[in-house]
């Protein structure tokens, strides 16, 4: 079954212009901390009260909940809550104006698919650290080289007050409110006959710009032109244990390429590995690209973006009970088709909408894709991906909580469904590991380097 691109979204204006490179002005600024958070979204709920007003009244873990601290799971403050209502591919149709298109897709390929609602919270506040950033970014930072870049730059939200799609964009890769983080996590392709594809990793980050030892503003000048190293070593399958990649995203990326590094058991040898990025299909099963990580990642050139304005969207939020096995085991999460509803939490929130159409003269698996960015974390929550002929191929969810060690909300399990097929996948599945430990010691640039991998594979 094949879904053709329709008037969904045909209804969202063009609000903003296409490329905002310029600070905003400081009568702009002086908004964040009164009528937009400090995050920069809008203080105030809508007109029908279903989503509230942010209130911001904890900071850290609330009043009430339990929690063992790094590395446990996270309890969540709303636990005792039971849905509003559920949508389903019955009564789909009634809700569609506060659904996405992939989202009605779903309903309409799967009638099994559902979506829970429950009531919506914007309680939790913000590390005072990003905070800070924030507000020294609205008064300072600006898109540099066509917007593949950020100069004057501190780390946080680059753009807490964006007027274009490139800073939507940019905002949801300069979120991070960790310096450091490393765990475990499982991925799972789960294919349309029931079978599955596992793979396992042991994740490292560190987010150069949050170094401890930075106050702030310190800008790219000091911290250098990268935004974010990774090291990652696979663990599973079998056929790739023991291979190690080490990638360091830069902060402009007209000035400097991604670099990436492998090390393959099989060679014994540490290559630069070129092929990190864009459409090279990843994840078990292949059944996203690399460029579908965490959202969407890397270099911007081979898109033109339209910001489509802000929709109320029923969207995963508060997605406490993915990884907790006291709430059921794996194979009931892992349905066919698609994960099991009852796992999912659904919230009314408003997000931003970024489209992107496939640029003359450029090449890539997707001709046009869109993402859903919640305005209260800058993390993507959804996201639609189209083929060549114009036909919705891969629908993305993107859940995240309130993560208590940091402060900030954090993303957790992302799920790419794969509609003409009928697979699914999922990654940074931690049910059966501890949690990530977001408070490991900050590691600089010399844990990401060729030099380090190769002097880790021979312990």
């Amino acid at each position: 079954m094949r879904y053709k691109h329709n008037a969904f979204a045909a209804g969202l204006a063009l609000l903003l212009p296409a490329l905002a490179l310029a600070k905003v002005p400081e009568e702009q600024a002086q908004r964040l901390g009164k009528d937009l958070t400090p995050f920069g979204a809008e203080v105030a709920g809508n007109a029908d009260g279903s989503i509230p007003a942010w209130s911001g009244k904890w900071r850290g873990v609330p009043p009430g909940v339990e929690y063992a601290g790094p590395k446990s799971k996270a309890v969540s403050p709303y636990a005792d809550e039971k849905p509003l209502f559920s949508i389903t591919a019955e009564n789909y149709a009634q809700y569609k104006d506060r659904l996405s298109e992939g989202q009605a897709a779903l309903f309409e390929r799967y009638p099994s698919f559902r979506m829970d609602v429950y009531p919506s919270h914007r309680d939790f506040n913000y590390q005072q650290r990003m905070i800070d950033k924030a507000a020294w970014n609205a008064r300072n930072t600006e898109l540099t080289h066509d917007a593949e870049g950020l100069k004057q730059y501190t780390g946080g939200i680059a753009f807490p007050i964006p007027d274009g799609p490139e800073q939507v964009l940019w905002n949801t890769r300069s979120n991070y409110c960790h310096n450091t983080l490393n765990g475990i996590s499982d991925a799972y392709g789960v294919f349309a006959n029931g079978e599955r594809a596992h793979e396992a990793q042991d994740f490292a980050q560190s987010i150069p710009f949050n170094d401890p030892d930075n106050p702030i503003p310190t800008t790219e000048e000091v911290v250098g032109e990268y935004i974010a190293f990774a090291f990652g070593e696979r663990l599973a399958p079998p056929r790739l244990k023991g291979e190690v990649t080490v990638a360091q995203e830069p902060v402009d990326y007209k000035n400097s390429a991604r670099n990436a590094w492998q090390y393959r058991p099989d060679t014994r040898r540490v290559r630069k590995a070129p092929a990190v990025g864009y459409d090279n299909p990843d994840g078990p099963g292949g059944l996203q690209t690399i460029d579908d990580n965490e959202g969407f990642n890397g270099a911007l050139d081979r898109f033109t973006y339209t910001l489509l304005g802000k929709r109320e969207i029923y969207i995963p939020y508060h997605n406490y009970i993915l990884n907790d096995p006291r709430r059921g085991d794996l194979d009931d999460r892992l349905t066919v088709n698609h994960m099991n509803p009852d796992y999912l939490r659904y919230e009314l929130h408003r997000v931003w909408i970024v489209e992107g159409n496939l640029a003359p003269g450029k090449r890539h698996a997707y001709s046009k894709r869109r993402w859903y960015v919640d305005e209260d974390s800058w993390n993507f929550v959804l996201s639609e991906n189209f083929d060549s002929r114009g036909n919705l191929w891969r629908v993305g969810f993107f859940a995240s909580i309130y993560q208590y060690d940091i402060e900030c909300y954090a993303k957790q399990i992302t799920v790419f469904h794969d509609l003409p097929s009928g697979h699914y996948m999922l990654r940074w599945v931690t049910l059966e590991r501890d949690e990530v430990d977001y408070t490991v010691p900050y590691r600089d640039k010399s844990y990401y380097t060729p030099a380090y991998v190769r002097k880790s594979v021979k312990r």
